[in-house]
């Protein structure tokens, strides 16, 4: 076919410019063969990959979520250690001053200080002797009558009178074992 017969178009020029017809396109027989074995998705194949798709998507998203969480668990945790090891601090410095605290009352308390302040700002002097009287058992009233045989009762007034002593003053902490006996249990 030349340019200048009916039908002829560009395309057929190409053809014939492109030397043998296998090498170039195949022949119109064969595309239509081709054509043959194409054919369209079908919906229920096209359900499936969507599914699969939304499967994955939610997957991910669920493990984004997870991983978010143990995120956020980690913070919390971190923060909460803060606050415990502040809080730890703290009552270790209120242990120390507790303590501090207490030592300064044993120290303001001490018999040897106590009596160095009265002596020394308060102008007080030690008693030259002490006179200790000794507690006398209760006993039945100086009323009571003599018993049966005219001796008198443990309790009356000559037997008290009898056991009343006076014991000295302790010179130091030495004497005061044989001071304590005579000494009631309240103050």
């Amino acid at each position: 076919m030349t340019p200048a017969e009916p039908g002829w178009d560009l395309h057929d020029a190409a053809l014939a410019d492109a030397g043998p017809l296998h090498d170039a396109e195949p022949a119109r027989g064969d595309r239509e063969e081709h054509r043959r074995h194409l054919r369209l998705v079908q919906e229920q194949a096209r359900r499936r990959t969507n599914g699969r798709r939304l499967l994955v998507s939610g997957g991910l998203a669920l493990l984004g979520v997870f991983c978010l969480g143990l995120v956020t668990l980690h913070v919390l945790i971190a923060e909460n250690q803060f606050t415990l090891d502040r809080l730890q601090q703290t009552a270790a410095a209120k242990q120390a001053s507790y303590e501090k605290l207490r030592l300064q009352i044993a120290e303001l308390e001490a018999p040897a200080r106590v009596v160095s302040e009265a002596e020394g700002s308060l102008g007080l002097v030690q008693p030259g002797s002490v006179t200790y009287l000794p507690a006398i058992p209760a006993g039945p009233s100086s009323n009571d009558p003599p018993s049966a045989d005219g001796a008198t009762s443990p309790g009356s007034a000559s037997s008290r009178s009898a056991s009343a002593g006076s014991v000295a003053a302790p010179q130091g902490d030495a004497d005061w074992p044989s001071v304590k006996p005579y000494l009631s249990g309240s103050p």
